[in-house]
């Protein structure tokens, strides 16, 4: 039983990892260093949401996500562990406030895997872009 979990949690951030990357590819360059607070908790939000949504998947409880989230987020963004928490402190209230990134990093990453073509992959990891030019039009 222990084995199968750690195998979960680590085909959850190796998944959630691999989408992250191509999703953040697939923006605007210098996202990482940006000082606008909607795009980095929309960023970070669509972030936590897929990672999230991929732990329930594989069946995960709350604190292996959570866990995986921290990892992930602080890997894919090159942040310290410590302003990492800060931010997914806020997370659960975002989501039960049904902040819209959430929402979507979470569907937008079953999309990408349940996906038959290259071409509806880019479109489901294009999400995040999409969200960022909503939030420069705003």
């Amino acid at each position: 039983m222990h084995k199968k979990h750690k195998e979960n949690i680590e085909a959850v951030t190796k998944m959630s990892m691999h989408f992250l990357a191509e999703a953040i590819g697939q923006c605007p360059a210098g996202l990482e260093s940006s000082t606008n607070r909607d795009i980095v908790f929309a960023v970070l939000g669509f972030q936590y949401g897929a990672v999230q949504s991929a732990a329930y998947v594989a069946g995960l409880r709350e604190d292996a996500s959570h866990g995986i989230a921290e990892d992930v987020v602080s890997r894919i963004n090159g942040m310290d562990k410590e302003r990492v928490l800060k931010f997914l402190a806020l997370m659960p209230t975002l989501a039960e406030k049904q902040y819209p990134p959430i929402g979507i990093g979470g569907k937008a990453i079953i999309g990408f895997y349940n996906s038959a073509t290259d071409e509806d992959k880019l479109a489901t990891a294009g999400s995040l872009r999409e969200i960022l030019r909503q939030i420069d039009k705003a």
